[in-house]
This record gives C-alpha cells, sequence and structure tokens, in this order.
C-alpha cells in the first residue's frame, strides 16, 4: 500500500471548504496529468453519508485491542449485530434440544427436522422443546430471553464503547438484523439441505431444522392465521394468535430488554437478513414480496406501540446485490419464484403500509452466490439505484424503478470475499485482493449512492481470512484493513457525497465528501488499472 505524489488538478466548483484529506490508492503504476472536477453546488450534492462499520463475530470485541483497534485507529462510527433470539431455559434447553457436536441424533443426523409449530415439539432424544409464547405485555416477554449470551453480550458492551465515543467519532449508529425468528414461528420451505459432512445435517434433510442451536431455514408463517399452539389466554391475552403477532411480539420484546440491559439504543432493525438464502446455520428465507410485506408491517405496528422502540427504523429488504439482471429482480417461474431485490422495492412501494413501514433500504454487497464480492463494474450499482428503462434480459420487465425513485436512503449493509493480498491476482484487474475492497466502495458510494458501507466482520477469532478484514496479530497492517481504513477513517458521518468527475483518463476514479458542519473535503482517487495512466 503506497500514498503517491500524484499530478491530478483538482478543481472545485461551489462552495469553498476549509481542510483536505486527499486519499490515494492505486493498483499498478503513478497516474499523472487528468484533472478531477468536484461539484459541490445543490445540484452537485447528493446522499448525506451515515457512516461505516462491520457485523461482529466472535468475542474479541470486548477486548480493549479489538475496540483501540475499530473505535480508535478505523474510526468506524456504526455497529451491526446479530437479532436472532437466545431464550433461557426450558426454551433453550439442550441446545434448543438438537444433536451436539461429536453426538447425532436417533437417526445419525445432526439436525432435528420439524415442520410447524405442532411438530416442534415433538419428542427427540427423550426431550421435548418447549415454546415460549408471547404475551401482550411486552415486560413479561422481557424474561423469555438471555442478554448474557454470547451474541448481545459482545453486541451490547461494544455498543457502550461506541456510545461514548459518539462526540469523537461525529456519530454512532448501533443496528441489527434478524438471521432467524424464533424456530417455532416457521414452516417447512420445502426444499433440502444438500451439503453434509461432519457434524453437519446430513444430505437431503429438509428445512426448518434445528442444528447445533441454530434455527436453520424455513420460512416465517405469515398468513396470520391463529395457533392453538400460541394461546396466550393465560397471559394476559385473549386466545390463540398468529405467528406474525409472535414474531412481532418476540422482536419487540428482545429490542426493549437489549436496550434496557446495555442502554445503548438501536438506529434500525431488519426483519431477515439475506432473504433468499436458507443455510444449515440461523437462517429464514421469505421467496415472495408478500410474505416479507406482512412481516414488516406487523413489526412496524408493533415497536410503534412503545415510545422507546417507536423511533427504531426498519431498512430492507437486504437481499444480495446479485450479478446479473435475474439476480436483481427474479429466479425461478411459476412455483419455483423467489423474488430479488428490486421486485421488493417495486411490492413496497406500491404497498401504502409497507411504505410507511419502511423507513429506508439495504442490500448486500454480493454476487449471485451470496459469497463473492460484488463491484468488478458499477452496472449493478446502477441498476439498484436507478434502475432500468429497457429490459436488461428475457423475461425481465422494463421500467424498473432503483431505490432513489421512492425518496428513500439505502445501506449495504455486507460484502465480504477478497483475498488478503493486496493485489490478486497480481497482474489482473478486476482483481479480487485486498485493493479491490475500495473499488467496490468507490462504486457503492458513487453509482450506488449508499448512505452507509459495512463488511462482514473486522475480526472473527482466526488469521485474517476472506471475510474479515484483519486479525489482532495483524493489526493495522492487513492490506484488507489499511484498503477499508482510507474510507473509514477520513469520510466522516453527515459529509455529502458530491459529483465527482475525472478528464483525460477512464481508469482513474474518483470520488468527494464534503463536511459542511467541520469545514472539510475529502477525496479518494484511485487508479484502477494496473498499467500507467
Amino acid at each position: 500500500m503506497r500514498f503517491l505524489k500524484c499530478d491530478v488538478k483538482v478543481r472545485v466548483r461551489g462552495a469553498g471548504v476549509i481542510g483536505w484529506t486527499m486519499v490515494m490508492l492505486q493498483a499498478g503504476s503513478l497516474s499523472q496529468g487528468q484533472t478531477i472536477t468536484i461539484d459541490t453546488s445543490p445540484a452537485g450534492q447528493f446522499q448525506l453519508i451515515d457512516g461505516f462499520g462491520t457485523c461482529l463475530s466472535g468475542s474479541e470485541a470486548l477486548q480493549a485491542w479489538w475496540q483501540n483497534l475499530y473505535f480508535g485507529d478505523l474510526q468506524a462510527s456504526m455497529l451491526r449485530m446479530d437479532l436472532t433470539p437466545t431464550f433461557n431455559a426450558p426454551y433453550s434447553d439442550n441446545n434448543y434440544n438438537s444433536p451436539s457436536y461429536g453426538v447425532s441424533g436417533p437417526d445419525g443426523n445432526y439436525a432435528r427436522t420439524y415442520t410447524n409449530a405442532t411438530t416442534y415439539t415433538n419428542i427427540f432424544s427423550g426431550l421435548q422443546a418447549q415454546i415460549a409464547v408471547m404475551g401482550p405485555d411486552i415486560d413479561s416477554n422481557i424474561a423469555y430471553f438471555d442478554f448474557t449470551a454470547g451474541g448481545p453480550q459482545v453486541g451490547g458492551t461494544a455498543a457502550q464503547t461506541g456510545q461514548s465515543l459518539i462526540t469523537g467519532l461525529g456519530d454512532f449508529k448501533l443496528f441489527g438484523s434478524h438471521w432467524s425468528p424464533a424456530p417455532w414461528l416457521k414452516l417447512a420451505s420445502g426444499n433440502l439441505y444438500t451439503a453434509g459432512g461432519a457434524d453437519l445435517p446430513a444430505d437431503n434433510t429438509p428445512f426448518p431444522f434445528i442444528w447445533l442451536g441454530n434455527f436453520a431455514g424455513g420460512v416465517l408463517e405469515t398468513t396470520g392465521a391463529l395457533r392453538p399452539e400460541f394461546d396466550d389466554s393465560g397471559l394476559g391475552g385473549t386466545g390463540p394468535t398468529s405467528a406474525l403477532t409472535q414474531f412481532a411480539r418476540c422482536t419487540a420484546a428482545y429490542l426493549r430488554g437489549f436496550q434496557n440491559v446495555f442502554g445503548v439504543s438501536f438506529y434500525a432493525i431488519s426483519i431477515q437478513n439475506e432473504l433468499d438464502f436458507e443455510e444449515f446455520y440461523n437462517s429464514c428465507l421469505y421467496p415472495l414480496a408478500p410474505g416479507y410485506l406482512a412481516a414488516l408491517e406487523a413489526v412496524r405496528a408493533e415497536l410503534d406501540q412503545y415510545p422507546d422502540l417507536a423511533g427504531i427504523k426498519i431498512m430492507g429488504p437486504e437481499d444480495v446485490l446479485g450479478g446479473d439482471a435475474y439476480g436483481m429482480w427474479q429466479y425461478g417461474s411459476g412455483s419455483t419464484t423467489d423474488d430479488k431485490n428490486l421486485q421488493f422495492l417495486q411490492a413496497v412501494g406500491a404497498n401504502p403500509g409497507a411504505a410507511a413501514a419502511e423507513a429506508f433500504f439495504c442490500i448486500h454487497g454480493y454476487d449471485s452466490d451470496g459469497v463473492s464480492a460484488a463491484g468488478a463494474t458499477p452496472t449493478q450499482w446502477n441498476w439498484w439505484a436507478n434502475g432500468w428503462g429497457a429490459s436488461p434480459a428475457a423475461g425481465i420487465p422494463a421500467n424498473v424503478q432503483g431505490f432513489t425513485y421512492y425518496g428513500k436512503k439505502s445501506w449495504m449493509t455486507e460484502t465480504s470475499g477478497e483475498d488478503t493480498n493486496w493485489l490478486s491476482p497480481t497482474n489482473g484487474f478486476p482483481d479480487d485482493g485486498a485493493w479491490s475492497i475500495a473499488l467496490r466502495m468507490q462504486q457503492a458510494l458513487t453509482a450506488g449512492q449508499e448512505s452507509a458501507w459495512a463488511y462482514w466482520q473486522m475480526t472473527d477469532g482466526n488469521p485474517v481470512g476472506t471475510e474479515t478484514l484483519t486479525d489482532q496479530a495483524t493489526a493495522q497492517n492487513s492490506p484488507k484493513y489499511a484498503a477499508a481504513k482510507h474510507f473509514f477513517r477520513y469520510i466522516r458521518p453527515n459529509s455529502i457525497c458530491v459529483n465527482t468527475t475525472v478528464s483525460g483518463s477512464t481508469p482513474l476514479t474518483a470520488s468527494a465528501f464534503l463536511h459542511t458542519t467541520n469545514g472539510t473535503m475529502t477525496v479518494v482517487i484511485i487508479n484502477s488499472s494496473n498499467s500507467p495512466v
């Protein structure tokens, strides 16, 4: 990684600024003789930047070195955490009554399968799983949850540190995503798990199932049907309730309980992480938009009942960016259809209740496989922001709107997948090394008009790899961390992304961010080729 003295002319149109930060990254040789024009006039101003951050993994965020690196050196001002609820006994007994590492179930499988709330409580290994029925009293419901468990404890402690540093950081925002609702609220999806291995579910295990305490797959029951398993009459209620009511009450109680324990409020939540991916770990499938809209409105209505929760924004749909037009609109057809991100947006926009419930949008910066980082070209980001006029592929409708049409901002809330070397391969472009994080961030902020950007994890307790930015030993010296730091540290919350154009060189890209309160401008310049320009 090098900071370079380049022969670059910068022209600024509009209001003057007091301070400058020039951040330069390059894949190849010295860039010379280019002109960057920055338009800070009202017409040249785009989205307000909320900040940068990562999701949490493991327990390293409890340690001082991690917090100093994340909040001190990286200057991250956002933090993402998993909202999958953790329950107290007897609802969590035997890790939700599932096999354990090295000890399979009575059928030789490492998973316990079920199809609905009734079969969730079937006898397994001599035990019967219990359902935590949520009544109308939110504070009584809080007692079901274990906030001393690893996930909430790590998230809460790290959030307390971030909140305490809010003045120096310029802002701090805690946000969370459901990887899965409570398992008894899900139905069979009709899909099978097919990648078995040691200590993993057997091939062809039907979703949903419990695997080593994980609530794997299935679909949230969104019909609104009243179920006897969710009878709240003994809890001050009126009788059987629906899975939607239980999901909404569970979400509200978990959020209030967390905020009461740790004293940090959530800025926003997503009701489902990657709603088109059904995995052997905590996950849930929303194949079609109507089910998502029903859950969205139910949670919003529940949160709005409580002054301490009404201010929490709901974002979504938190699908993956995708690698082509099908990955942006729809997979399959007929009975095997899976709606994708732009179709979810269209459904939200066409439904007044859902449109009021969804405060803003969010998306993951992955390719269609949900693993590889997307963004080698800005095409997908442009589709997400602006949609398309003419149909981009067979079977895809024309005149589809992007998120900007609806007048709401968007966040990029997860991506990863790059190699740990600065360039990989060393002579290729677009490459998939650490340097490519910078290019992908540049494209997300400019073509994608994203107001926030969050990597998957800063660390995960292992040596830095494709899913992390660094590790304890490598710290600031990790190339991936260094690439992200150019944006995290220098583009401060409440900066405005302003129109920036480059003349004289297509491979040279630039972005600029005006902070009117601080009177500063940050410019990021990248030579995106492996050759002199």
